[in-house]
């Protein structure tokens, strides 16, 4: 328990939180389940992130407020599982609120620690398990809707308690969360087993054009394809978990075209394969089995560089 970052809540009545783009399941539920206990303390809470709450997560309590541009006056700022600064994208603005003090909850190895004041953990399988030991330590209610966000971020950052570091802890955070209300069947359901037809029909083209080289098992998504198949960009939908388990791979990259000339890169590995190095030497973060950066540049190039770095690793 960091006393020091939960007595500078306590303290706090103006709280902004801020999650990483692009946000995942983890992201999504400690930025909802941090900020859901902070509002039963009596607290004032913004809740933001630069793109909007993926499809699959509107179900959690509170999606509705997220806001892509905070504005308002506030005295301390959270960020939550991101791993460098300039993950939380234009959410966080320096120019209004970089005198703030900044609050750096997180679970990325690749985190360096960025805050005023820090609370990385790599051991914890998600963000959400950091959060729940907060919650708890500042006493605030644990009530289903805190329970059931956090435990959407600890079921989607452990794909269903299936990665290397989901721990007896782990269990035992998601089991408190149980006791406390959330539905394990209904987290499950959503996480994992509900898509759009659209998405079935994007993986289909993505996998029919996957390539395997040297153990790595790659493909490519331009944003035509998302057009084509009536989808906004909220990610990869867990594609790239799907792909890592190829009996031939070792690693999985999906490299996915955003705007302004930039390449999204979704790296997933086995275990004893670090990709979290390939990541940080390329500017991005991550875990040693889930990582990610953004590169300028063409497919191409992009592909290049990344699969070069790649192929040093292993």
């Amino acid at each position: 328990m960091n006393e020091e970052i939960a007595k500078a809540l306590e303290r706090a009545h103006r709280v902004l939180i801020i999650t990483h783009i692009d946000p995942d399941g983890d992201a999504i539920g400690s930025l909802l389940g941090l900020g859901l206990a902070l509002e039963k303390m009596g607290k004032k809470v913004t809740m933001a992130c630069e793109n909007p709450v993926p499809r699959r997560f509107l179900y959690l309590p509170g999606s509705d407020r997220v806001v892509p541009y905070p504005m308002g006056s506030f005295e301390i700022v959270v960020a939550l599982d991101a791993s460098d600064l300039r993950r939380l994208g234009k959410a966080y603005s320096p120019e209004l609120y970089g005198e703030l003090p900044l609050i750096n909850i997180d679970h990325h190895v690749t985190n360096p620690g960025f805050g005023t004041l820090n609370w990385v953990d790599p051991e914890a399988a998600a963000t959400a398990q950091i959060v729940l030991e907060l919650v708890e330590g500042m006493g605030a209610p644990l009530e289903p809707d805190v329970a059931t966000c956090l435990l959407n971020g600890i079921v989607t950052d452990t794909r269903g308690f299936r990665t290397v570091n989901t721990t007896p802890q782990t269990l035992e955070a998601a089991l408190k969360l149980q006791r406390a209300g959330a539905n394990l069947v209904e987290v499950m359901e959503n996480v994992f087993d509900r898509r759009p037809l659209g998405v079935l029909r994007l993986w289909a083209h993505i996998l029919s054009q996957a390539q395997l080289e040297d153990r790595i098992i790659w493909a490519e998504k331009p944003r035509s394809l998302l057009e084509k198949f009536g989808l906004n960009d909220e990610g990869n939908y867990g594609l790239t978990n799907f792909m890592v388990g190829v009996e031939e791979a070792d690693v999985a990259v999906i490299f996915s075209e955003k705007p302004g000339g930039e390449i999204d890169v979704s790296m997933r590995s086995v275990p004893g394969v670090d990709v979290s190095k390939v990541a940080a030497k390329l500017g991005g973060g991550g875990h040693p089995q889930a990582a990610g950066c953004r590169l300028k540049g063409t497919f191409q190039e992009v592909r290049e560089k990344v699969l070069k770095e790649l192929r040093k690793a292993l």
